[in-house]
């Protein structure tokens, strides 16, 4: 008779077994975040899916890169957005954050003077030379970081922009962004540093996200000084990048609190406070930030999320943890460096041991930030039932590790007799010595705690798993009549590393910024059709003629001359992605035209409310007509 292997028996046994309140995941696509990730399984006592479950699906699928990883799920949470590793890439960034500056002027003012090369490279040629005559003894540095790179790769420093044409050739044909170089920046022991601050987008509709308590500072390797024609070329002084500094020889491993080329964000904090000065202050104005960041991008990623997701599909839901790097300059303003929409969460450093040779090492700081910033999200998005279940089965784990912890303890400190009768007792073998009876009793407990996590018979587990389940679900109204000795330590939100900023301490604020996600829903409402992508010639003709723009003097001709001009515009800007279709940028410059040729207002946000206004007023009336 034929015996099917131990994984499909375990495979078959999960699927009969696995109770309705436990929350499952699919790691089949984590990489290299399956490390933290599956400490994390451990620790809140879900279900694993490491090679994916294509049956029944899972509650939480986690992928590494992006939603392209596995854009099959139907249902369930996954934790990356459609479209945000697009919408986190330097270039559409930071035009969402020049839009803004251009609405909000004086409130989007924490981040570089940015150009687009090689679409603005005369703009950004004229406007070099206006900042010179009007410095003239001060001369700015730039610094030049291409479209999509990442990890610090093949970004340089130069002083004058056509450096950026005869250094680089062969590079012609790529896209760069181009960017003041922050010069007067906040220093540590001499070295330059930045932060990463870990930010989770649980939603979209409805709005909300949370910073983490805990971040990460990655410091330069070389002591700082301010850029020269000389040290233009020193990466490891003017770049700040974990992954390139790891490769220098003055890299510190340091796992002390206060040392090290890799430190907590709140070990710098306190730096700060022993220099005289208010880190409070410094972190309320990251998180401002970190709020106005999210609501610049939150636009396009709708936009992003209904091109991407088929019709007639049943939507799964998506968060999505993002990676902030922030700058702070010598008088300690926060200024916003770019978005990881993938940040490492490798929990290990690479030494090198020997010339040549390398092991990976558990880097603790690393481990104290990014454990609970992945256990608690993965709490944040489970459904409330789920949650508090979960939350009560790992309750009596613990307490259960807290028992056996108090038993290794107390077996330890049994005197030298009792511990080698102990030995006798279960080892049928000649005396032996008091320190390896000792040793053998701390084997034995510290297996036994493992187990509690990981090692356990995995049939009797399930089967007490399941009867414990059906014995709760058959006295859940005796359990709702009594005290639960486990509710007096229900952990709440407050308690872990997560801090909600919108909706919460930060709404009102944010509120007044929202203003293009009112556009947005124009956008998406005539392009229509899912996986389209973009809005087509007769779609902008019907958005004009819906909203009744010709009787703002917008005429047919004009319609379609304005299509063509934004369309080739914007290929010009985006060289080797030409489409016949307008993006939603394309769509706000089109919107902002309108808006100065027939809502004349003294501000530029006030014009654009003003078309955006009559244009939700149109469709309305239409609405109620029908």
């Amino acid at each position: 008779m034929s015996h099917s292997s131990p994984r499909r028996e375990r495979s078959r046994f999960m699927k009969r077994h696995i109770s309705k309140h436990a929350v499952t995941i699919d790691t089949s696509k984590a990489r290299s975040n399956a490390d933290v990730v599956k400490m994390c399984v451990k620790e809140l006592g879900l279900i694993e899916f490491p090679c994916g479950r294509k049956d029944a699906g899972c509650d939480i699928y986690w992928h590494e890169l992006h939603f392209d990883d596995n854009p099959s799920p139907s249902g369930g949470k996954v934790n990356k957005f459609p479209g945000m590793e697009d919408i986190c890439s330097k270039m559409t960034l930071f035009r969402c954050l020049d839009t803004m500056r251009e609405l909000y002027p004086t409130d989007y003012d924490f981040y570089p003077r940015t150009w687009y090369l090689p679409a603005q490279f005369e703009k950004f040629s004229s406007e070099v030379q206006k900042m010179k005559e009007k410095r003239k003894k001060l001369r700015q540095t730039f610094i030049i970081k291409p479209y999509g790179g990442s990890s610090g790769e093949g970004i340089y420093l130069l002083k004058e922009p056509k450096d950026y044409i005869s250094a680089y050739p062969s590079k012609r044909g790529m896209c760069h962004v181009a960017q003041e170089y922050m010069a007067n920046v906040y220093l540590i022991d001499d070295f330059k540093f930045d932060f990463r601050i870990y930010v989770v987008l649980k939603s979209l509709e409805p709005l909300e996200f949370y910073i983490c308590k805990e971040g990460l500072a990655r410091f330069s390797t070389v002591p700082y000084q301010s850029p020269t024609k000389k040290n233009m070329h020193e990466t490891f002084m003017h770049l700040t990048n974990y992954s390139l500094n790891k490769r220098s020889k003055t890299f510190s491993h340091s796992e002390e609190v206060d040392e090290g080329s890799k430190r907590t964000l709140s070990s710098v904090m306190s730096r700060i406070d022993m220099n005289g000065q208010d880190s409070r202050q410094v972190w309320e104005d990251i998180e401002n930030v970190v709020c106005k960041t999210v609501v610049a991008i939150v636009p396009e990623a709708k936009v992003a999320m209904h091109r991407s997701i088929a019709p007639g599909k049943s939507d799964p839901t998506y968060f999505q943890v993002l990676g902030f790097d922030i700058l702070l300059l010598n008088d300690l303003k926060p200024i916003l460096l770019e978005i990881n929409g993938s940040p490492s969460l490798f929990m290990d450093s690479e030494q090198e041991i020997s010339p040549g040779v390398t092991k990976y090492v558990r880097s603790t700081k690393d481990e104290e930030v990014k454990f609970p910033l992945i256990r608690d999200t993965l709490l944040l998005v489970m459904s409330p039932h789920k949650r508090k279940h979960c939350e009560k089965k790992r309750r009596k784990r613990m307490m259960h590790l807290k028992k056996l912890r108090s038993s290794h303890d107390s077996l330890i400190a049994r005197p030298s007799s009792e511990v080698m009768t102990c030995i006798q007792t279960y080892d049928d073998k000649e005396v032996q010595d008091v320190e390896k009876g000792k040793e053998e009793v701390e084997d034995t407990m510290n297996q036994q705690m493992s187990d509690l996590y990981v090692d356990v018979d995995l049939p009797q587990f399930m089967e007490n798993y399941h009867s414990e389940n059906e014995h709760e679900q058959e006295n859940v109204i005796e359990e709702g009549e009594h005290h639960d000795p486990y509710e007096d330590d229900e952990p709440h939100l407050e308690d872990n590393c997560l801090k909600q900023l919108y909706p919460g301490l930060y709404r009102e604020e944010c509120d007044q910024f929202r203003t293009l996600e009112r556009a947005a829903r124009l956008y998406i409402n005539f392009v229509g059709v899912r996986k389209s992508p973009g809005m087509s010639s007769s779609a902008f003709r019907t958005f004009v003629r819906k909203c009744e723009l010709s009787k703002k003097g917008l005429t047919n001709a004009a319609v379609d001359i304005m299509y063509i001009d934004l369309q080739r515009r914007w290929d010009h800007m985006n060289p080797g992605s030409s489409t016949t279709c307008l993006s939603f940028q394309a769509f706000l410059d089109a919107c902002f035209e309108i808006a100065r040729n027939s809502f004349s207002a003294p501000t530029k946000i006030e014009m654009l409310n003003g078309v955006l206004s009559y244009c939700e007023s149109q469709l309305h009336l239409k609405e109620n007509e029908t």
